[in-house]
């Protein structure tokens, strides 16, 4: 594939470089309605701590470090995807995830996307999220959501003080401590779409993702709601009935970025577990030189999956340690039956 020109002359809802913001306050509103925002940079450096954790935004990166830092050289990223709704069994299953990562110590939590459709249901739970934990919380649209409903309810959020919530709509890599994290928000395919107005995503947004992708310091894991193309159904991409439905140009473009890892949330069914590029199956609780996981979807409605398991809510830990990454899964447990009064 012929590579596209790297560096557009456009950005974002189509002001020139020259015209764009010098503080992130101003980069937050510039890019509101943006499904994905440039990967450009401004100085100086904009600079907010919040409970332990210091972060720089200078545009299209933010730099994240906690003001004590950690123990151990091992980065951990806490990932969740699918909440789509705030109903009590929801609310206890994300406590119980928001607790392991608690416990695991992990950098920043990642929202996958397919938050929810509803702009009244995506404050809810995002206003539930910050309230939940003080690590960074990095969170894109998927295909559920309206990009502009996605960043306004963000916004509203960081200008109450949850600085520590991240839209990597409009931030485009994360710069963590032995860890970075690029980003693509929304779809490829139309189709999939579950709103009008949905987000997707087009040639320059790839584009911006491989330059992210080439600034990283860290090694790079991908955050993106629907996955590359694979093969076969055991890879992360395969709906029963339709085949691998994956993005052929996110794998071309995780293949020449050489993008080592990645996180997607789109195919429920295909959910917990990971996978090699291509689509071969990865154990969990081990180091691979490159691995492509799908979280699942942390709602506990009973979901299917294509191993022929049933998950009742699902969301991961991923570990980085020098090049190499692991992962783990949490499982929601099944709900015990209701009691029958006599």
């Amino acid at each position: 594939m012929t590579p596209r020109l790297l560096i557009p002359l456009l950005l974002g809802t189509g002001a020139a470089w020259a015209d764009a913001p010098t503080t992130f306050a101003g980069w937050e509103d510039t890019y509101q309605f943006d499904c994905n925002g440039p990967f450009e940079h401004f100085s100086p450096v904009d600079v907010i701590e919040h409970d332990g954790f210091r972060f720089e935004h200078t545009g299209g990166t933010v730099k994240v470090r906690r003001t004590t830092p950690r123990v151990g050289k091992k980065a951990k990223l806490g990932v969740l995807a699918g909440i789509k709704d705030l109903e009590p069994e929801t609310q206890a299953l994300l406590t119980r995830f928001l607790a392991d990562f608690e416990k695991a110590d992990v950098d920043a939590v990642i929202i996958g996307g397919d938050t929810a459709s509803e702009p009244a249901d995506l404050d809810r739970i995002l206003g539930f999220l910050v309230a939940a934990t003080k690590r960074p919380l990095l969170v894109i649209a998927g295909n559920m959501e309206r990009a502009a409903a996605l960043n306004h309810s963000v916004l509203t959020l960081r200008k109450a003080g949850h600085t520590h919530l991240l839209n990597f709509d409009t931030i485009r890599r994360y710069d963590g401590d032995g860890v970075d994290v690029v980003s693509l928000a929304g779809y490829y395919d139309r189709a999939y779409l579950h709103v009008t107005g949905g987000c997707i995503y087009k040639g320059k947004d790839l584009d911006s993702l491989e330059r992210a992708a080439a600034a990283v310091d860290d090694v790079a894991v991908l955050l993106s709601h629907g996955p590359p193309r694979q093969r076969g159904q055991q890879a992360i991409d395969y709906v029963p009935g339709a085949d691998n439905v994956g993005d052929k140009e996110l794998t071309e473009v995780i293949t020449r970025a050489k993008i080592p890892f990645g996180v997607f949330g789109h195919i429920l069914e295909a959910g917990g577990h990971a996978t090699d590029l291509a689509g071969k199956p990865l154990p969990p609780n081990k180091l691979h030189t490159s691995l492509y996981l799908d979280q699942g979807s942390a709602n506990p409605l009973l979901w299917r999956m294509n191993d022929g398991s049933t998950a009742y809510g699902l969301a991961a830990i991923l570990t980085i340690e020098q090049k190499k990454a692991s992962y783990a899964i949490l499982r929601g447990s099944k709900p015990k039956p209701a009691a029958v009064s006599e």
